[in-house]
């Protein structure tokens, strides 16, 4: 977890959403270059904070665009298909990477 947290991005006026500049593309598991539309950073937050920040971004998105959502916590994690079911959007992928997780979600309808 070598990141500061989201709590402490927020009490130094750091946003959450978009701590860094998105990515242009990220090469997704059979479906090859994906441009990202939004990243959301919740390495050190817990249920239900990353599910209810990725919520909060994907209502200002456009349909078809895709989140990228970076997170530490197992629990929250594992809700990200049925998150994405219950919004009408995909699940595009969820890779393991040395802080954690980044799982991608495209809007739907």
């Amino acid at each position: 977890m070598g990141s500061p947290g989201w709590w402490s991005r927020w009490r130094t006026g750091r946003s959450v959403e978009q701590p860094e500049a998105p990515h242009p593309a990220v090469d997704l598991p059979g479906l090859g270059p994906t441009s990202i539309a939004q990243s959301v950073d919740c390495l050190g937050a817990m249920c239900p904070r990353p599910q209810l920040l990725t919520m909060k971004v994907l209502g200002r998105m456009q349909t078809g665009q895709v989140i990228e959502v970076r997170c530490d916590s197992a629990p929250a994690v594992e809700g990200f298909p049925a998150l994405a079911l219950s919004l009408a959007s995909t699940h595009l992928a969820t890779i393991r990477d040395a802080d954690g997780w980044r799982v991608y979600l495209r809007k739907g309808q």
